[in-house]
């Protein structure tokens, strides 16, 4: 595999296609026309509730947008069937997610190792206990010692991400928790001032 055709996190997204969408290397991904039958709809939505950022995706800023890429694992040959299915969220026109699924075989700790590599700039990756952190926000296991790159695995998912955009989604989680809680408190007080008229005559 040749880590040089990935995208890296802070790119702008012409380097980024410029890399993967190389002759017989990648291609834009496009769901196939003919899946759209109520089975193929049912696994879509499977395949989109597995992926690692689907949970958190609604906390991204709003103008935050995706590319979805095919690049093959097969030098000089584009395969359908063997390679990497790579989702990337651009922020500004910058790359600040970028999804990494591997398909055809199992992600690797190789693999794992060489994407890593390549999204390091000058430091160096640190593996994160969990009693550590890393739960809040996306979720990581690794981040590099300068603070400014966080990552995760997850089956066969890697996802390399800026700090910055982490730091966001845990902000904007805690003020959806707010909100969350302010409608759970007024339900509680709206309940308990009809409460004694439901019950009236018992």
């Amino acid at each position: 595999m040749s880590v040089s055709v990935h995208a890296r996190v802070g790119e702008t997204q012409d380097v980024v296609e410029r890399r993967i969408l190389q002759p017989n290397l990648g291609k834009m991904f496009f769901k196939p026309r003919d899946r759209d039958t109520p089975a193929a709809e049912r696994e879509r939505q499977r395949e989109e509730r597995e992926q690692p950022f689907h949970a958190v995706k609604t906390f991204f800023p709003a103008d935050t947008k995706e590319g979805i890429y095919w690049k093959s694992a097969l030098a000089n040959q584009l395969s359908n069937e063997n390679g990497w299915k790579v989702h990337v969220f651009y922020l500004g026109g910058r790359s600040v997610l970028e999804a990494y699924r591997r398909e055809g075989q199992g992600l690797n700790e190789f693999e794992v190792r060489a994407l890593l590599a390549a999204n390091r700039g000058a430091s160096s990756w640190k593996r994160v206990s969990s009693e550590g952190g890393g739960v809040n926000g996306i979720g990581y296991d690794y981040e590099l010692e300068d603070g400014s790159m966080r990552a995760k695995q997850q089956g066969n998912w890697l996802m390399i991400f800026s700090t910055r955009l982490d730091t966001y989604v845990v902000e904007q989680q805690k003020v959806a928790k707010e909100l969350r809680d302010r409608e759970t408190e007024k339900l509680k007080l709206e309940q308990q001032s009809k409460a004694p008229e439901s019950v009236m005559g018992f």
